[in-house]
């Protein structure tokens, strides 16, 4: 970042920490952006100043409210949020849980929409907005993996899950989470997914996943059955607004999502 502006440094390093586990520390962000941590500081302060970030002390730094506006006024994203957000904050009500939606993007899995329990958020359940994850690791991972066919699974590293356990997720049609990615919180999740025509049978788009994610202590796995009957409708319902949305190659158009 030598000899760059000091406003396109604040771009980069917006676009840096939305990637990353926030509150995200002033050394983590500096070697992201490869940056020392005196100039690193000085361009926060200035982000922080502006409204784009928020200083937690020693926790370290997260994207404010003026970031988040912003992306959502870039790309397509606004359009995902107006075909999605009214049916997943309806679910995050009827389970009374959180709800997480990834797409699918390649190999990975980017988070674009969360919303909070009703009783308040649990301890970072959902990760940070744009975020990208492993399609192997996880619940909301694995069973978009299911639902890919052979010719793409042979280009992504499965770190350990079998084909057999791929069909068996696509059979039950859902997959479950115990503490994998976040401890104390399990999860369970739906695929989306588009067909050209319900009436014909066919390989369908894998377009991502919806998670209901809860404390350990209350989404037990005997819970799990009360959650599922909505979280299915809410994956059937979704599924072809969002292919409307997301065209013909959705993975392209994901691309355009992190924040």
């Amino acid at each position: 970042m030598a000899g760059m502006s000091t406003a396109l440094r604040g771009l980069q390093m917006l676009e840096a920490l939305a990637g990353m586990r926030q509150p995200a520390p002033l050394r983590a962000v500096a070697e992201r952006v490869g940056l020392s941590q005196s100039q690193t500081f000085r361009v926060l302060q200035e982000l922080e100043r502006g409204g784009y970030l928020e200083h937690l002390g020693r926790s370290g730094y997260r994207l404010a409210g003026r970031s988040v506006a912003l992306a959502t006024l870039i790309g397509p994203r606004p359009a995902v949020l107006r075909a999605v957000h009214p049916a997943v904050s309806r679910l995050a009500h009827i389970t009374g849980e959180a709800v997480v939606v990834h797409l699918r993007s390649g190999s990975a899995r980017v988070l674009v929409l969360g919303v909070p329990a009703p009783s308040g958020p649990i301890a970072e359940p959902a990760g940070v907005l744009g975020e990208r994850s492993p399609l192997a690791v996880g619940s909301s991972g694995r069973i978009i993996l299911a639902y890919l066919p052979e010719r793409e699974l042979a280009s992504i590293d499965l770190v350990g899950t079998t084909p057999a356990q791929l069909a068996a997720i696509r059979e039950r049609g859902y997959e479950t989470s115990f503490g994998e990615n976040h401890p104390g919180v399990n999860g369970v999740s739906a695929p989306l997914l588009a067909y050209r025509d319900e009436n014909v049978p066919e390989e369908p788009t894998t377009l991502g996943a919806i998670t209901v994610a809860g404390p350990a202590s209350r989404l037990t796995e005997a819970a799990f059955p009360r959650v599922l009957k909505p979280l299915l409708a809410a994956c059937r319902d979704l599924s072809p607004r969002l292919a409307a949305v997301l065209g013909p190659y959705p993975g392209e158009t994901v691309d355009q999502l992190d924040l």
